[in-house]
């Protein structure tokens, strides 16, 4: 990179700094504006995309608001296009993707609550709306499978217990787990999480099943059905 470009285009001096902060220690120190601005240099390598990354977090808040926004409402940025913002979407997407694998090839132990937490959260945690997560076990605690139900409400999900049961039954599972995000909240259930919780522990009994645990997902924090003796 010559002088005269760096002269003409400073930003492109700016890039390379990032890029060679992230290769000698990650992201230690970075600020999140930061990590949006030195992902979009894939995108814009040769634009200045410290604006686009501000406007994005005054927008959607957090990294992770940014991530699971629409295409559609990314695209209202001023300097993002339909490329853009796919872009944005597959990377929230590929985390989600990788703990998925992770978790079918067993690397993710599904009797420990923290590392359930990360998975809960790498695959709802950053849905603009409530979503309600099955994970269907076997007896070594291994996944079979694992589905959203829904994507709305969880206070209107009235019809959750049959649908797990009919999956568990469907899938043969053993255990259930689940989890639901609270967008924007706190990670404490409410009265209608308890009853729902209850209704679906007392449903799976009925076929020989165990709720193995109920979390609550809100941004790094979570709420444990399970580590509160609730399902005991």
């Amino acid at each position: 990179m010559s002088s005269e470009t760096v002269k003409n285009k400073p930003y492109l001096g700016h890039h390379k700094r990032l890029r060679e902060r992230f290769i000698k220690s990650g992201l230690d120190g970075f600020h999140d504006y930061e990590v949006l601005e030195l992902l979009l240099t894939f995108v814009f390598p040769n634009r200045d995309t410290k604006p686009i990354a501000k406007d994005l977090l005054a927008k959607f808040k957090t990294l992770g608001g940014v991530f699971s926004a629409e295409k559609e409402e990314l695209q209202e940025i001023k300097g993002v296009g339909e490329r853009t913002a796919v872009y944005l979407k597959l990377l929230n997407d590929t985390l989600g993707f990788v703990f998925e694998e992770q978790a079918r090839n067993e690397e993710i132990q599904f009797t420990k609550t923290a590392q359930l937490f990360e998975y809960f959260k790498a695959t709802i945690g950053n849905k603009k709306n409530e979503v309600m997560r099955t994970v269907y076990l076997d007896s070594q605690n291994r996944l079979i499978h694992a589905e959203n139900l829904s994507e709305g409400t969880v206070a209107e999900a009235v019809a959750f217990p049959r649908k797990i049961v009919e999956g568990a039954l469907k899938y043969r599972a053993v255990s259930v787990i689940i989890a639901h995000n609270h967008p924007g909240g706190v990670a404490e259930p409410s009265d209608n999480d308890d009853k729902i919780t209850g209704q679906i522990k007392n449903a799976l009994q009925t076929v020989g099943i165990s709720l193995q645990d109920h979390l609550v997902i809100a941004g790094n924090e979570y709420f444990s059905y399970r580590q509160t003796g609730y399902l005991e």
